[in-house]
């Protein structure tokens, strides 16, 4: 124990430069995060999700490399350094500069929310696992293979642009439209927080160089895998297969074409075929989910469509498709097969019958409790978390109705968000999650300890509005207006095959929106 604290207290010594920056940048992400009132982050709240975790990482590898693993020419090799209390200096080292404050900055931003640290200590214990595996483990692994700073920092930025690439940490589309993809997230980073403690402990005990570089390559190899190749459905085909739904199966219906219920896209044009499920239970509430969908044309081409493509690759994707409920927050709405083509491409194909099939997602779900509050009041809403409802001013309306809901446990997938005025009995529906990040650089605020997500009601003053919004709340009467937050819970899944052998396509074309 004496050496143990020995090597600490001369690491904190030599390492106080590094530990004041780590911390400094700590603080300035917890002051934005305490103060941010949305799920859409800026910029410097994005871009310090990002470079904390590198100078976490920068200030681990620098505490390894003062007593370096590789080589046989370094002067603490002479002195009686036993391997575990080394290995527990370096542990205890990040405890202390990484672990304890990143948990008190989470425990600051829970109190200053309005949220108890203590009634979420699993939470707040969770997430320090999820550092430990994610950045803590990594870091020491990486470290331990190198013989200078140098040679970790190319590695670091290696592994971060690779994270960032297939992480899809710039996305700016609605969250409710993409999977829950989080048993893959969370397979990725359990394999990797695994493999690094391979890596450390035959490091530390054995000083095997070239065998843990090899277990590194391989265990980059296989979380690079599995993250960027293994399908965004992922999640789904899992919970299907443990949480089976009844069996459904889809069919084109005969019902005319109505292109103003038909999301098309500008400079593309859209084959929108109308279809049906059949075996929806009586009474049971569904979601359509994420859709693999392929085409093939009579002379034998192939088209596969990207189920959630870039947003300024949008353009350039040869064949773009998915199945959706039209509108989307009604139960009962009509379902659409949409094809999306470039114009080039549906010209050659426009004559043609094609053969279009794949595979959908249904998830059946059941409505949770409805908690009702007023205008510019929070309360705790059942199943969601705190919910705060007040009156935004913008610059193209007499302003929104902003509904905010926050928990330090993730938010339901969806949740329904009602605006209702009795005194003239009228209700306008929203969920939360249904408005993307139009800010410039990262969006993923990981590192925050609430999930948040927000949903807006458009409110009309004929006097002063600029344009005329759908569905809008009449001025005169928001101040009467209460809100209902109703969560959706997910208790059934299935994946859905369907075939359609012989499908005119220039017979549900829809012209693009530029010729309407």
């Amino acid at each position: 124990m004496h050496l143990v604290l020995l090597t600490l207290l001369k690491d904190a010594r030599r390492l106080w430069p590094a530990v004041a920056i780590a911390l400094a940048l700590l603080a300035l992400l917890a002051r934005t995060d305490r103060w941010r009132a949305d799920p859409m982050i800026g910029a410097t709240e994005g871009w310090l999700n990002l470079l904390l975790p590198m100078a976490w990482a920068c200030l681990i590898a620098l505490a390894v490399l003062e007593e370096p693993l590789t080589g046989d020419r370094h002067f603490w090799l002479t002195r009686p350094h036993r391997w575990p209390a080394l290995l527990a200096a370096k542990v205890l080292f990040a405890v202390l500069f990484v672990h304890l404050p990143a948990m008190l900055a989470d425990a600051y931003i829970l109190a200053s929310r309005g949220f108890s640290p203590i009634a979420y200590l699993p939470q707040l214990a969770e997430k320090q696992l999820l550092l430990a595996a994610a950045i803590t483990l990594p870091a020491m692994a990486l470290a331990s293979l190198v013989g200078s700073f140098t040679h970790f920092m190319l590695l670091l930025f290696a592994v971060a642009a690779a994270a960032l690439f297939v992480g899809g940490g710039f996305r700016s589309m609605p969250l409710w439209m993409r999977p829950p993809d989080h048993l893959r997230s969370d397979l990725t980073i359990l394999v990797a927080g695994i493999a690094a403690i391979a890596i450390v402990w035959l490091q530390y005990r054995r000083r095997k160089v070239s065998v843990s570089r090899v277990a590194a390559i391989a265990a980059a190899l296989c979380t690079g895998t599995l993250f960027g190749y293994v399908p965004e459905t992922f999640d789904y085909r899992l919970r299907a297969a443990l949480h089976p739904a009844p069996a459904l199966s889809l069919r084109i219906e005969q019902r005319p074409l109505e292109p103003q219920r038909v999301v098309g896209t500008l400079r593309r044009d859209t084959v929108a075929i109308p279809v049906a499920l059949s075996g929806v239970p009586a009474g049971a509430l569904c979601h359509i989910g994420a859709a693999s969908i392929g085409l093939r044309a009579p002379d034998g081409q192939s088209y596969h469509n990207i189920p959630f493509p870039a947003p300024n690759q949008y353009d350039k994707v040869l064949f773009a498709g998915r199945v959706y409920r039209f509108p989307y927050d009604s139960d009962d709405g009509s379902l659409w097969l949409t094809l999306d083509f470039p114009r080039s491409v549906y010209e050659k194909l426009k004559n043609q019958h094609a053969r279009v099939g794949g595979q959908m997602v249904v998830t059946f779900y059941r409505k949770g409790e409805t908690t009702w509050m007023p205008l510019n009041r929070q309360v705790f809403a059942s199943g969601v978390g705190l919910c705060s409802a007040a009156i935004r001013e913008d610059q193209w309306t007499a302003g929104r109705v902003k509904v905010l809901c926050e928990s330090p446990r993730d938010l339901p997938q969806t949740t329904r968000v009602t605006l209702a005025i009795p005194q003239i009995g009228r209700e306008w529906h929203q969920r939360l999650r249904d408005f993307g990040n139009p800010t410039t650089g990262p969006h993923w605020a990981w590192l925050s300890p609430l999930d948040r997500a927000n949903t807006f009601f458009n409110i009309s003053d004929p006097r002063t509005r600029l344009y005329q919004y759908y569905m809008e709340v009449p001025l005169e009467h928001v101040d009467q207006a209460k809100i209902g937050i109703t969560p959706e819970i997910l208790n059934g899944y299935t994946m859905v095959n369907f075939d359609f052998p012989d499908v005119p396509l220039n017979r549900y074309h829809v012209e693009p929106q530029t010729n309407r």
